[in-house]
C-alpha cells in the first residue's frame, strides 16, 4: 500500500533474490509468491522507490511503499555580458542610431539628414561612447578567458599572491594576444614567470603602498 495515503498499489513487481519467480500485485495490492527464511524480496514500482526486506519467517507481510517526490522541471536561462551589450546595441539602432555614431561615407551622399545625426545626435553620440565600451569588453573578456587562473597557475607554477601579482604585471594587451595560438600562450607564461623571479617577484600594479615607518615620538627622560 502507498505509505502516505494507505491506499493499495495495483501493478508492483515483485521478485526474490536467488529465484527466477516472479509475481505482481493485483488490484488489491495482494501477491504471493515462493520464499523461505532467508530470502530477500524486492519490489518495485514506478512513482515509488525501490523496497527490499529480508524474509524472517514465513508469514504474511504488509509492505508500505514511499512515494517518489516529483520536483517540477525548472528551466533556468541566462545572458552572458556579450547578449546583455548586444541587446543594448539594439535599443540603440531602435532610437535612430543606426550607424553607431559612425555613419559610413556612401550616407553623406544616400541620407545627408541621418549622416548628419549621426554626427550630432545625443542618441548617436551615447552609442558611440557605448561602442567604444562594448569593443573594450569584449577585448578584456577574451584575455580573461585565455589569460585566466587556472592556466596561468599551471603553466608558472605560482600560486595565491604570487599568482595574482603575476597576473597583474604580465596581463599581455589584446593586440598581442588575438595574434597567439596556444603554443605562444604557454611560451609567453613560461617567459613571463622567468621574468617575474628574476625581478624578485614584485607585489600587483594595484597593491596598496608600503607607508613609511612612523617617527619614534616617545619622550625620554634625561639621567640626572
Amino acid at each position: 500500500m502507498d505509505n502516505s495515503t494507505g491506499l493499495r498499489i495495483a501493478g508492483a513487481g515483485i521478485h526474490v533474490s536467488g529465484r527466477e519467480l516472479n509475481a505482481r500485485s493485483n488490484t488489491l495490492g495482494e501477491f504471493s509468491i515462493t520464499a523461505n527464511p532467508g530470502d530477500s524480496i524486492h519490489i518495485r514500482k514506478e512513482g515509488y522507490t525501490n523496497y527490499s526486506q529480508k524474509i524472517n519467517a514465513a508469514s504474511d507481510l504488509f509492505i508500505k511503499l514511499q512515494p517518489v517526490i516529483r520536483l517540477t522541471e525548472v528551466t533556468v536561462t541566462s545572458q552572458t555580458k556579450k547578449q546583455e551589450m548586444d541587446e543594448i546595441k539594439k535599443q540603440y539602432r531602435k532610437k535612430g542610431s543606426y550607424y553607431e555614431g559612425k555613419p559610413p561615407l556612401l550616407s553623406y551622399i544616400f541620407t545627408p539628414l541621418t549622416a548628419l545625426y549621426e554626427l550630432v545626435g545625443k542618441t548617436p553620440r551615447q552609442a558611440r561612447r557605448f561602442n567604444n565600451y562594448y569593443n573594450r569588453e569584449l577585448q578584456e573578456t577574451e584575455i580573461d578567458r585565455r589569460f585566466n587562473r587556472f592556466t596561468v597557475g599551471k603553466y608558472s607554477g605560482f600560486d595565491g599572491m604570487d599568482l595574482q601579482n603575476f597576473m597583474e604585471n604580465y596581463r599581455p594587451q589584446y593586440s598581442e594576444l588575438i595574434g597567439w595560438d596556444e603554443y605562444k600562450l604557454l611560451l609567453y607564461i613560461k617567459n613571463s614567470a622567468q621574468k617575474f623571479v628574476s625581478n624578485g617577484k614584485p607585489a600587483g600594479k594595484f597593491a596598496l603602498p608600503v607607508l613609511p615607518k612612523a617617527p619614534d615620538l616617545s619622550i625620554k627622560m634625561k639621567e640626572n
